[in-house]
Formats: structure tokens, C-alpha cells, sequence
């Protein structure tokens, strides 16, 4: 009896013994398998953060495929650099390619969502959104399936293709690869520059009146000796007409910030469709930049104008060498081209330095004046030297004093009458000139620049501006004749 009592609790301490041990193993596995997670999310070489999904040096990508809902492309790797595949024109934005092979350097999930998944479907991975697949230079190939979005934590469900484990990357890494076709691209866009650096403006049109504004050096003098009217409008006129520096600037406010719009092709053999492979109308802007040495560049850039959009809303547009085709909307096109090159010119006619010349005449009605001026370098007690001015009128030298104040304000009178529109085509001038003025370039009689204030038939608020036997502009009649009344009244 006490035998039998005995194997009975032999047995219950076998089986206690066996319980035990199964609990140990059971914990046991359950430890490897935490401590193998725990293993994934760290990585040996301290790259990053996460789950480790794939590993690719970029030296070793030969492809990357990408196929999606919203665009598929293939990229290859060509000498070091990336390009699309079977399309040679493509404007591949080789930034985002760059960024795509740096991904893949170090491709990681935030966590694992759920290991052997039963029904991939429930996370948008039995037919994804977007299939990656990376081939190497060996042949290997890595795959991965990107899915649904999860909306409790912003990042995608993605898995190894072939397999079952869930995992959940960052929105930033799918969006690296899921772009859409524009997305890919690298395309134009106009320099950007400030108007206050613009040096010059060409318009070329058979709508609108084309013109060149550009450096007059070698064409018209600098009467101001102080380079304001360095630039000058050709093509509009007879003849060059000076530009404002402060009205141009104001004049290229429009042309700072151009954009091209909506791009709709990029193919060599699209641009006749579009009318843009033998353009007629074109829009060249110069200005300059700072180079890396802090040297002034001068920098252009032109902008092609085709045929119009169907329905008239849009014209077609690129840019000088290249075949990118963009739709800008028509009253852009207007704006650009129908220039308001009046606003650009100076007003000034007779804007001659006082320190440049020798002497004026002045002819008004009967009367002619003759204002002579001598210019002497002295030498200052400090040993530098300057430059004195001396005046006299109809043969009467003036004092330093308040004579040579008044003989300024004379002068300055002079040179301050504007013009104030164009002469219109067809005008009719009648009669002498109502008020010559002559600017002498040395003691000698040389003429440097001349004025000549006409009547026009049938205009009697204005007068025609005659500049160096050009008519081209009017002025106001009523300043003209203050101007000769002012004059009158100078007896010094």
C-alpha cells in the first residue's frame, strides 16, 4: 500500500516537473522571438533608427522600378547618373532619383504591424498602390510592396514582397517614390532676378511693336556725365532714344517674377504642333549677377511664344534651348509684349552736365544769348586739386557769388523742361523755331547737342521737340514759353 502511495507522488512530481519545463520553454521562445524583434530595430552600424527592410548600396543599383496607381517609370543608372528608361528626352529631376537611391541605402519601417499577416488585402498589399523593385548590378533583386495609409499613425503599410510580415513606413518614404509624372520632372522655370539689376529688354513680335532696350555706349553720349541714361530704346523710333534708369527698373517690375505654366510636353518633335520650333514672337531679358568671385555677370534668358490654345484662353511657350513645352495663359502673353515703351524713355531732352560743356546759345524770338563758361583746375591748400566753374553771359563775366547762383538757376531751368508725348504721325510744323538751344562742346564752337522748340500746325497747347534734327517728341507750350519768359527777364 505505502508502494503504491509512493508512485503516485512520483508521478505527480514528474508531471509538476514536466509543467515547468514547459513553461520554460514557452517563455524561452517567447524571449528569443522579442529579443529578435528588438534585434531588427537596432542596427549594427548605427545608420538609423527602425526596422531594417532592405540595404542597397548605390554604387550597386542598376534599376529602379517603380510601378504605381498614379505613375510607373523605370530609372537606370548610366555612368554615376540616372535616367529614365527607354525615354532619352525625359527631363528627369535626378535630385529626386538621388533621393530614391539614398532611401534604399537604408530602407526601414518605424515598427512591425503584424508578423504572417493571414489577408495582406486588409492593409492594401495583395494589389498595392506602389510596387519598388531594385536590381543590382549582380542580377539580385529586392522588392517591396507599399500599401494603404494608416490614418492612426500618417505612415504606410508595407511589406517584403513574398512575404507576410506588416510593417508601417513614414509617409516622407513613400512619397519619395510615388510621384507622378510632372513630379519626375526637372522642368523650366525662369531665372529669377531683380529689376533693379536688369539691363535689358528685346521684344520680337508681328502683333506687337518689337523693340531692343540695351547699353547706348558708342551710339548716344553721355550728356550727364554721370552715366544715368547708359541704356537706350532702338527699334520704336527713328533713331535711339535714352532710357531712364529709375523708369526702366519700373518697367521690368513686370518681368521679375514670370512663370511658364502648366507643362505639356517635352519632346523635340512636339514643337511644331505647338508652334514652336521656328517661333516668331520672342521675349529676351539681361541682368545682371554676382558671380562666386563677387564679379558683375550679365545673364540672359528668352522665352518663345507659339501657337494658341484651342480655345484661345492660353498660348505656348519655352524656353530658349530647350524642348519643354508649357501653356501660359494669353493675357500673360499681353502683358509681356505689348510694352509700354513711352513709359521707359527719359523725359529729358537737353539733360546736359554744366560742367561739361563750354557754353550755351540761346535763341528765342530776335533775341540770341550766348552763355560762355570756362571750367580751371586749382589746387586746394591740402594739395588736391578742383575744378572751378566760371560764367559769364553776353560777354559779362559773373561773380563767384550770388551772379553764379542765379546763372545755375537759369541754367537748371533750361535743362528741366520735359517732353510729355510723341509727335503724331503726320504732324504738320509751321513756322520758326519759337526757342534754340545749343550746347557748345568747346571754346571753339563745336556743337555737342542741339534743341530746336517748333510750332505744329494746328496744336497750339504743344511744340515739337527737335533734338539734333529729329522730331520724335512734343512738349507743352505753356512751359516752353516760361521758359523764354524766365529767360527775358535774366538781365544779369
Amino acid at each position: 500500500m505505502a508502494s503504491g502511495k509512493k508512485k503516485k507522488k512520483n508521478m505527480i512530481t514528474l508531471l509538476s516537473l514536466l509543467a515547468v519545463l514547459l513553461l520554460l520553454i514557452a517563455a524561452y521562445a517567447a524571449a528569443s522571438k522579442w529579443k529578435g524583434k528588438e534585434a531588427e530595430n537596432e542596427d549594427a552600424d548605427g545608420k538609423g533608427e527602425g526596422i531594417l527592410l532592405a540595404e542597397v548600396e548605390t554604387s550597386k543599383i542598376q534599376v529602379i522600378r517603380v510601378v504605381s496607381d498614379l505613375y510607373s517609370y523605370t530609372l537606370e543608372s548610366r555612368d554615376g547618373a540616372w535616367a529614365v528608361q527607354g525615354d532619352e528626352e525625359f527631363p528627369l529631376d535626378r535630385a529626386a532619383a538621388d533621393a530614391m537611391a539614398e532611401v534604399l541605402t537604408d530602407f526601414r519601417a518605424s515598427r512591425l504591424v503584424l508578423p504572417d499577416a493571414a489577408d495582406l488585402s486588409e492593409y492594401g498589399l495583395s494589389e498595392p498602390a506602389l510596387k519598388l523593385e531594385v536590381e543590382k548590378a549582380d542580377g539580385t533583386q529586392v522588392k517591396i510592396h507599399i500599401g494603404d495609409n494608416s490614418s492612426a499613425d500618417g505612415g504606410y503599410y508595407t511589406c517584403m514582397a513574398g512575404t507576410g510580415d506588416v510593417y508601417l513606413v513614414d509617409a516622407e518614404i513613400r512619397d519619395c517614390f510615388y510621384l507622378s509624372q510632372t513630379q519626375l520632372m526637372s522642368l523650366d522655370t525662369v531665372p529669377a532676378f531683380a529689376a533693379a539689376d536688369a539691363v535689358g529688354l528685346k521684344v520680337e513680335s508681328d502683333v506687337y511693336p518689337s523693340f531692343t532696350i540695351k547699353d547706348s555706349t558708342g551710339d548716344l553720349p553721355d550728356l550727364t556725365s554721370m552715366a544715368l541714361y547708359m541704356l537706350a530704346l532702338y527699334g520704336i523710333y527713328e533713331k535711339p532714344v535714352r532710357v531712364d534708369l529709375t523708369n526702366f527698373s519700373t518697367l521690368m517690375d513686370n518681368y521679375t517674377g514670370i512663370t511658364l505654366g502648366e507643362a505639356v510636353s517635352y519632346r523635340f518633335g512636339d514643337l511644331p504642333k505647338y508652334g514652336l520650333s521656328e517661333p516668331s514672337e520672342a521675349l529676351t531679358v539681361w541682368y545682371t549677377e554676382s558671380g562666386e568671385d563677387g564679379t558683375e555677370q550679365t545673364k540672359d534668358f528668352t522665352i518663345y511664344f507659339g501657337d494658341g490654345t484651342e480655345d484661345k484662353s492660353g498660348v505656348y511657350v519655352r524656353l530658349e534651348g530647350s524642348n519643354q513645352v508649357f501653356v501660359m495663359p494669353a493675357e500673360n502673353r499681353e502683358s509681356l509684349l505689348a510694352v509700354d515703351t513711352f513709359s521707359a524713355i527719359s523725359m529729358y531732352t537737353q539733360m546736359v552736365n554744366i560742367t561739361t560743356i563750354a557754353g550755351l546759345n540761346i535763341t528765342y524770338e530776335d533775341t540770341q544769348r550766348v552763355f560762355s563758361i570756362t571750367h580751371e583746375t586749382v589746387e586746394r591748400d591740402d594739395g588736391t586739386t578742383a575744378t572751378e566753374d566760371y560764367f559769364a553771359v553776353d560777354g559779362k563775366a559773373l561773380d563767384d557769388g550770388e551772379e553764379s547762383d542765379a546763372f545755375r538757376d537759369i541754367y537748371q531751368a533750361v535743362i528741366a523742361v520735359r517732353l510729355t508725348k510723341e509727335l503724331p504721325a503726320g504732324a504738320e510744323l509751321s513756322g520758326d523755331a519759337v526757342l534754340t538751344l545749343t550746347f557748345l562742346e568747346d571754346a571753339a564752337g563745336k556743337v555737342l547737342h542741339e534743341v530746336r522748340y517748333l510750332p505744329v500746325a494746328g496744336d497750339a497747347e504743344h511744340y515739337a521737340i527737335e533734338e539734333n534734327g529729329t522730331c520724335i517728341f512734343m512738349a507743352d507750350a505753356g512751359a516752353v514759353d516760361a521758359l523764354i519768359g524766365t529767360l527775358k527777364e535774366y538781365q544779369p
